[in-house]
C-alpha cells in the first residue's frame, strides 16, 4: 500500500465515530437525587412485584445470595430494622440474585424473615443501577418521592450504620 498512513487514520476515525452512530441510547446510572429506575421481579409467592408497586413510600433495595457471607451477616439488621419502621411505611425489599425460589424461600423461612423477597436470576437489578455483577451485598435508599437517597456497595458491619442511612429515607 502506498499511503499506510492513510489507512491508519481511516480506521482510527472510523473507530471514534462508530460508537456515536445509529444504535440504541444506553440508559444512564442512577444517581443520588435521581428517580430511581423501576423494575418488575417475580416474588417467591409467583407474583411479580414491582418498585413502583410501593410509590409513596421509603423503600430500601438490597441485594443477597445465600452463598453471600455478608449478606447473610447483614441481614438481621435489615429484619429488625423493617420491624422498627414498619409503622411509618418502610419497605424492605431484598433482591436475591444467585439462589432458586425454594433455596431463598427456605433460607429465609429458616431464619424468621419477613420482608419482601423477589428473585433476580438474571440479574437485571445490576444493570438499572449500575453494580458490579454479582458483587452483593448493594443496598439502595430510596425515598417516598421515589428519588435515590443513598447507595451502599458492601455490606453493613452494624445495625447502627444499617439505621443511620435509613433515616434518609424515614420522613
Amino acid at each position: 500500500m502506498k499511503y499506510p498512513w492513510f489507512a491508519f487514520i481511516a480506521v482510527l476515525l472510523f473507530a471514534i465515530l462508530l460508537p456515536g452512530c445509529g444504535g440504541g441510547t444506553v440508559p444512564s446510572c442512577p444517581k443520588i437525587g435521581d428517580k430511581a429506575p423501576d423494575f418488575t421481579l417475580p416474588g417467591l409467592d409467583g407474583k411479580n412485584v414491582s418498585l413502583s408497586d410501593f410509590a409513596g413510600k421509603p423503600v430500601i433495595i438490597n441485594t443477597w445470595a445465600t452463598s453471600c457471607i455478608e449478606c447473610k451477616k447483614e441481614m438481621p439488621f435489615f429484619q429488625d430494622i423493617a420491624n422498627q419502621y414498619k409503622s411509618q411505611g418502610l419497605i424492605v425489599l431484598s433482591v436475591n440474585t444467585l439462589d432458586n425460589t425454594s433455596t431463598a424461600r427456605d433460607f429465609l423461612s429458616k431464619n424468621n424473615y419477613s420482608f419482601t423477597a423477589v428473585l433476580d436470576m438474571k440479574q437485571e437489578i445490576y444493570k438499572k443501577y449500575c453494580c458490579p455483577k454479582n458483587a452483593d451485598p448493594n443496598t439502595f435508599f430510596i425515598g417516598a418521592d421515589g428519588t435515590l437517597k443513598s447507595i451502599k456497595i458492601g455490606g453493613f458491619a452494624t445495625r447502627d450504620e444499617l439505621a443511620a442511612e435509613v433515616k434518609k429515607i424515614i420522613p
